[in-house]
C-alpha cells in the first residue's frame, strides 16, 4: 500500500478543519471579551444575547465560507507568473466572500433570536451595513487565503531524493521512503532546483529538475504541458480557453495548469492518440 493513497486525505482534513475552528474560536473569544470589557452591554439580558449571538454568528459564517475560499484560491493561485490575474481574483473574492459572510450571519441571526424569544430586524441600512461589515471582512478574507496559502507551502514534504522503478517513484524523506504510484501522480511542476510532484494526497518537493524526471518517468500518462509542468491525463477534468486568448487545464482536484502555444498541439496528440 502506498503513503500516497487517499486513506490518509480524511485525519489530515479533520486536523486542518479542526485548527481553522480553534484559530476562529480564539479570534472571535478574545474580540468578545474585550467588547464585553469595552462595552459593558447595557439594558440587560438582551444587550448581552445580542453581543454573543452576532459574534457566535459571524464566526460559524465564517467558517462555512473556509472551503469556498480555498476553492477560490486554486483558481487564483498567489503565484508570481499569475500576480495580475491572483490580485484582480482576489480583490473580486474579498468582495464576494463579504457578501456572504453578511447575508450567512443574517440568515443565523432570523433562525437564532426566535429560539430565545427575540425578534430580529433586518435594517433598512443592508447597504450601508455591508460595506461596513466589508471593511472588516476584506482583513478576515485575506488572512484566511494567508493562512492557507501558507499551509499549503510548508505542507509540502521536501524529499532529499527521487528514483523510479517502472509504476512508481519512491522518494527519499527524512522519515525514511515514500512510494508513489505513477497513476497517483496528478502533475509535476518545476520549482527552480525542486520539483513539487502532486498527487491526490499532498504535495512532495524532490531535490531533482523536471526534464531529468520526465525523462525517469517515462509514461505516455503523463505529458507536458508548459515548460514549468507535467500533467497526468487520466487526471484532467477541462481544458478551456482563457481571457488572454490562452489555453488551461482543470484537474480533478481543482488546480490550474497553464496549457502552453509552444505545447498544445504535441498534448493534443499525446490525449487523443
Amino acid at each position: 500500500m502506498t503513503q500516497s493513497k487517499s486513506y490518509g486525505q480524511w485525519p489530515r482534513r479533520l486536523l486542518e478543519s479542526g485548527f481553522f475552528a480553534a484559530v476562529i474560536a480564539t479570534l472571535w473569544t478574545l474580540d468578545t471579551l474585550t467588547k464585553i470589557k469595552e462595552q459593558n452591554p447595557q439594558g440587560g439580558s438582551f444587550a448581552e444575547f445580542q453581543l454573543y449571538a452576532h459574534q457566535v454568528t459571524s464566526a460559524l459564517a465564517v467558517l462555512i465560507l473556509i472551503p469556498a475560499v480555498a476553492w477560490w484560491l486554486n483558481r487564483f493561485p498567489l503565484r508570481r507568473d499569475r500576480l495580475l490575474s491572483a490580485i484582480i481574483g482576489h480583490v473580486l473574492g474579498s468582495g464576494l466572500f463579504a457578501i456572504a459572510h453578511y447575508f450567512l450571519l443574517v440568515g443565523m441571526r432570523f433562525l437564532v433570536y426566535p429560539v430565545y424569544g427575540y425578534e430580529f430586524i433586518f435594517s433598512d441600512f443592508w447597504l450601508q451595513n455591508l460595506v461596513f461589515e466589508y471593511q472588516k471582512d476584506i482583513k478576515i478574507y485575506l488572512a484566511v487565503v494567508g493562512i492557507i496559502a501558507a499551509y499549503r507551502y510548508y505542507s509540502r514534504q521536501e524529499a532529499s531524493a527521487v528514483s523510479a522503478k517502472p509504476d512508481r517513484l519512491i522518494v527519499q524523506t527524512g522519515s525514511g521512503e515514500t512510494i508513489i504510484r505513477q497513476e497517483d501522480i496528478e502533475y509535476l511542476e518545476a520549482a527552480r532546483n525542486y520539483v513539487v510532484v502532486g498527487t491526490n494526497a499532498k504535495e512532495y518537493l524532490v531535490r531533482e529538475t523536471l526534464g531529468r524526471l520526465e525523462k525517469t518517468i517515462a509514461t505516455e500518462h503523463i505529458v507536458r504541458t508548459h515548460r514549468s509542468y507535467l500533467v497526468n491525463i487520466d487526471r484532467i477534468e477541462e481544458i478551456r480557453s482563457t481571457d488572454s486568448g490562452g489555453h488551461e487545464i482543470r484537474m480533478q482536484s481543482g488546480k490550474r495548469i497553464p496549457l502552453s502555444r509552444g505545447y498544445r498541439e504535441k498534448f493534443k496528440s499525446e490525449i487523443t492518440s
